[in-house]
């Protein structure tokens, strides 16, 4: 049961983070978005979750380097993995 509600608290925290991504690109904070998307994407390369550690790569990239403003399509970006996450999904505890 541990190991369920470790994996079921991981995908969450992921989801927090994508969200957190997004909220601060609709405010503009860039920044910010940069480093939710960096935890996004490493929590789910530690979770073994490769498509959602993908998608935030991707999204990452979009967004470029700091103190930039993103790429074009980084709201794509942001919706593949939203839609990445959504297919993960998970069972609440």
């Amino acid at each position: 049961m541990k190991i369920r509600e470790d994996h079921v608290l991981t995908i969450a925290e992921i989801v927090c983070d994508a969200a957190a991504a997004g909220d601060a690109a609709l405010a503009r904070d860039f920044d910010e978005a940069r480093f939710r998307s960096q935890l996004a994407a490493a929590r789910a390369d530690a979770a073994g979750l490769v498509d959602v550690a993908f998608a935030a790569a991707l999204l990452l990239e979009a967004l470029g380097d700091p103190g930039t403003l993103p790429k074009p399509g980084y709201g794509e970006a942001m919706n593949r993995l939203a839609i990445t996450l959504d297919v993960v999904g998970f069972d609440p505890l």
